[in-house]
């Protein structure tokens, strides 16, 4: 018995001394929270994180990481409006490296998230009309998180931030 319990201790012991750990956290640039937008379209929300307007930065350090210090991570949205979750999604499996970084607006569902409130009876045919469309006044929170894959401890501080619509 004493044998037996050894063995588990000492798997258990140099399982979490291989496991990999990390810290890290994402923030938006060029939001200051609760700012009044100009831009009230998805399309234009979308043009200014690609003109570099808005910013993605994402930053995290690991330990023990594999041959190639990748790290995969599940990229989640969560958008709020007045209170209310509007919208929730989840893209599994995403590969970073460790370091300082900027992320596309398109590894998040934010944009598609907002044009489905603009133009909520789209569906799935293209009506290039329909992409102009505003998005209702009101108070819009977001969350943008990037939760490890695995055997992975640690955390990536999510980036939270707000905008007005008039």
């Amino acid at each position: 018995m004493k044998k037996q319990f050894l063995i588990f201790a000492f798997l258990l012991g140099s399982y979490s001394l291989s496991a990999q750990s990390l810290e890290g956290r994402i923030r938006v640039e060029g939001f200051s929270s609760g700012q009044v937008l100009r831009e009230s379209v998805p399309v234009d929300i979308f043009k200014s994180f690609k003109e570099n307007k808005y910013k993605i930065m994402f930053s995290y350090k690991a330990d023990q990481v594999g041959k190639r210090g990748i790290v995969l991570f599940d990229m989640k949205t969560t958008l709020i409006k007045d209170g209310k979750t509007i919208h929730h999604s989840s893209r599994g499996n995403w590969p970073w490296l460790p370091g300082d970084m900027y992320v596309p607006i398109e590894a998040f569902d934010l944009i598609p998230a907002l044009q489905k409130i603009a133009a909520p009876d789209l569906g799935s045919r293209l009506d290039l009309n329909k992409l102009d469309g505003n998005l209702g006044s009101g108070t819009y929170q977001i969350k943008f998180e990037m939760v490890p894959v695995g055997e992975i401890r640690g955390r990536i501080a999510p980036a939270e931030f707000s905008f007005r619509i008039e």
